[in-house]
């Protein structure tokens, strides 16, 4: 429910995008369907003393920007990221949370109340909660691996030349 995707079209040699207001996580990030790898800053600034342009390999973050080396000059960077949910203004607002999980906020809000007026059911407000909550993260784990089959990438490869 909280995955969102931003598109930065780049028309001049870029070294940064700046992250979205609602940004938690990043799922993904790439340019023109190649993935951008992620590296330590420390790394990156080994790297980024040389301002080259051309596609974009590795990026790093800092506060609200990612940075990318090389510099894209053209095309688009792709961000899919976790996002947080929009803020409920009035009482007839609705998010993708209230509309999926109403009970989850329901009784989030009953165990804080108890909390705060010493209510003796705390505990089944909190046990009811957190049931809740592990049946909508065990929704979103077998929606992850829905339709795929896990498999384990190698770490190297070797080619025999010359046979």
């Amino acid at each position: 429910m909280q995955e969102k995707l931003t598109t930065y079209t780049i028309s001049s040699q870029t070294a940064f995008v700046e992250l979205p207001n609602d940004f938690i996580e990043i799922i993904s990030l790439y340019y023109d369907n190649t993935e951008i790898s992620r590296i330590p800053m420390s790394r990156f600034r080994a790297l980024n003393k040389n301002t080259y342009a051309g596609t974009p390999q590795s990026f790093t973050r800092q506060q609200e920007k990612l940075y990318l080396y090389p510099q894209p000059s053209s095309g688009e960077v792709i961000l899919y990221y976790y996002g947080e949910f929009p803020a409920l203004s009035s009482d007839t607002a609705e998010n993708a949370l209230t509309k999926v999980a109403p009970d989850l906020i329901i009784y989030s809000a009953l165990t804080y109340a108890a909390d705060y007026y010493l209510d003796e059911r705390a505990v089944q407000f909190e046990q009811k909660y957190q049931g809740f909550m592990l049946e909508l993260q065990e929704q979103a784990n077998d929606q992850e691996v829905n339709g795929g089959t896990q498999v384990i990438q190698p770490s190297a490869r070797y080619t025999a030349s010359g046979v």
